[in-house]
């Protein structure tokens, strides 16, 4: 069952699972029945579990208490989107954000507790990193919504933190992908990353259906590098180059995210930088898809303003005319502080 996953420290549920189940003596195949009791059957609790023994079930109950890893200790919901805050078993504070539009339903998670990278318009940045997610922490806020009888149709890694600098991301996508856990195609998947060439690299060869997102917001490198200081190590243009390969390993389309901010990177001349940089891909900049986002402001990010809508129409008009494929991405959750850049967990002061 999910050989392919890197047992690392903490260790995972599997691992605590199989060491209870081998102090007993149990054969293998009890470890399928567990697992599909919490992937398949979605129970909540060890007690549940009544293909097992009342001993071991109690010994699971001492031993790892509930089943999920994470604790909810606050919902906030709008029309359109729950966020929830969890906090993990050492007192991490992370937040999912569930977003339910017509008949299709997207789970936004965090892949680390804070950030590190420290790009100035976003919230979660102002935290400064916690730590990296384990495994089960990651797919944990999916297992969360399922265990509520929740239908979840796609998940984005675009919550708190940088996938790619969290090593166990892989692992995550092993379980999520893993028939024995989630089950989930690759292409219900997608991954934001601000350009770590070796994430983007590791995810071409191991799991090359699920999509990518590069997060560029400006196409002229002094100002990227003040708003994104990742790119003093991995600037556009070398990312560029390694997005090329990756579209030629996997004819797959890439992403681009561009956050709008209101006198910073909105005018026509960015959109111009933009467009000049995609045409530049060669033959298949087709395949690169524009993905505009209105800055959503917040009290914890100082000095940056949502762009006015002509600011946005003009700036459209210009990618139209360039022949780049581009959408204006609806915003959700922006009055729960649960859009784009604006998750922060309240937890600055632990």
């Amino acid at each position: 069952m999910a050989n392919q996953i890197n047992f690392l420290q903490p260790k995972t549920r599997e691992a605590k699972i199989e060491e209870i189940l081998n102090r007993y003596n149990q054969p293998e195949y009890r470890l399928k029945q567990v697992f599909e009791a919490i992937y398949k059957k979605h129970v909540k609790t060890y007690d549940e579990i009544t293909t097992l023994s009342k001993e071991l079930r109690e010994d699971f109950k001492n031993e790892l208490g509930d089943i999920l890893t994470l604790k909810p200790i606050a919902i906030t919901t709008d029309e359109f989107t729950e966020k929830v805050l969890f906090e993990t078993i050492d007192g991490s504070k992370i937040e999912a954000v569930k977003i339910k539009y017509k008949d299709h339903t997207s789970l936004c998670v965090s892949s680390q507790a804070g950030c590190a990278l420290g790009c100035k318009f976003c919230a979660t940045g102002t935290l400064g990193f916690r730590k990296n997610l384990s495994p089960d922490e990651i797919c944990d806020q999916l297992l969360y919504f399922i265990q509520k009888g929740e239908k979840i149709d796609t998940i984005v890694f675009m919550g708190m933190g940088e996938p790619f600098a969290n090593p166990q991301l892989f692992d995550a996508l092993a379980m999520l992908t893993d028939p024995d856990y989630f089950g989930l195609g690759q292409r219900k998947i997608s991954v934001s990353t601000v350009g770590l060439i070796p994430g983007i690299q590791r995810l071409a060869k191991e799991f090359p259906q699920i999509n990518l997102a590069y997060s560029l917001h400006s196409a002229f490198h002094e100002q990227r590098m003040e708003l994104m200081p990742v790119a003093k190590v991995y600037p556009a243009e070398a990312v560029f180059i390694e997005l090329k390969d990756y579209i030629e390993q996997t004819n797959r389309k890439v992403f681009i995210a561009y956050l709008l901010i209101k006198g910073v990177n909105d005018s026509p001349e960015h959109a111009k930088a933009l467009a000049a940089l995609i045409k530049k891909q060669g033959p298949k900049s087709y395949l690169y898809h524009i993905n505009l986002i209105k800055f959503h402001e917040s009290d914890v990010v100082k000095g940056m303003k949502k762009p006015d809508e002509t600011a946005v129409e003009r700036f459209s008009t210009v990618l139209m005319h360039r022949g780049i494929a581009y959408t204006l991405r609806q915003s959700f959750g922006e009055e729960i502080d649960a859009a784009c850049g604006q998750l922060f967990a309240k937890n600055r002061k632990k």
